[in-house]
């Protein structure tokens, strides 16, 4: 009887120690997946300004496809393989160039061997200017785009395949006068949607290939910065799942 009691006791024994390994390998596989996701396919990003309204908000959380240009190694700028190139109308996430350590947001309006000329809010690329045509019923927006930032000017504006909207609150485009660049071999002109509050190319950067860390996606969640939690509008649930375009 002792015999048999000690058999069960070392049988409880391995199976509670096999339990442990299983769960402790289930975990690690968890961890693993959760790496490699955001390291090769997805990550999510926060939008941290408003240089992009009216197309993203401050609190915006956004899920940025780092899968969409190529295949980068972890941690670093390294290129593993590169089957696409960012496309004019395009959002994307990058290392800034004059600070690496910073992530910005912007939407590509010039790619390689392009040649850019601005003349106040006048945008013109290779001699084509960008279309753009006033929003008068700005009210007509605000069920996505919120009430918050949509003050000044809206405008449709259409880069490459790519509608969007962009906003100009002040007299800064304005005053800019005439500027012109040419877009350099793997490198790409950028510019905030939100025109007069907009660090971008504006002042004299390019973004080189190989800072780009992804193409934003699309918006999973937005929060008001201004409202307190327990608050029911500190959600913007219409802002929700939006497509970013």
């Amino acid at each position: 009887m002792e015999e048999k009691t000690d058999r069960s006791a070392a049988r409880s024994t391995d199976e509670a120690a096999e339990g442990k390994r299983d769960l402790r390998n289930a975990f690690a596989l968890c961890v693993l997946a959760v790496i490699v996701f955001r390291s090769f396919i997805v990550e999510p990003f926060k939008i941290p300004s408003t240089s992009m309204v009216p197309t993203l908000q401050k609190g915006d959380h956004i899920f940025v496809s780092k899968f969409s240009y190529g295949l980068s190694l972890p941690f670093s700028k390294t290129l593993l393989a590169k089957w696409a190139s960012p496309r004019r109308g395009d959002v994307i996430v990058f290392l800034f160039p004059r600070d690496e350590s910073v992530h910005y947001i912007k939407r590509v309006v010039g790619v390689p061997g392009d040649k850019i000329q601005i003349e106040g809010r006048k945008v013109v690329i290779n001699g084509q200017e960008v279309k753009r045509d006033l929003i008068s019923n700005v009210a007509s927006l605000e069920h996505v785009y919120g009430s918050e930032n949509l003050s000044g000017e809206i405008y449709a504006e259409k880069l490459g395949d790519v509608d969007h909207f962009v906003r100009f609150a002040g007299k800064r485009s304005d005053s800019r006068g005439t500027t012109e660049w040419e877009v350099p071999p793997d490198q790409f002109f950028v510019m905030g949607d939100n025109r007069d509050d907009s660090y971008d190319s504006r002042e004299g950067y390019f973004v080189p290939r190989e800072n780009i860390k992804g193409r934003a996606q699309v918006i999973w969640l937005s929060l008001d910065m201004e409202r307190a939690w327990g608050k029911m509008d500190k959600v913007r649930w219409a802002r929700s799942f939006v497509k970013i375009r």
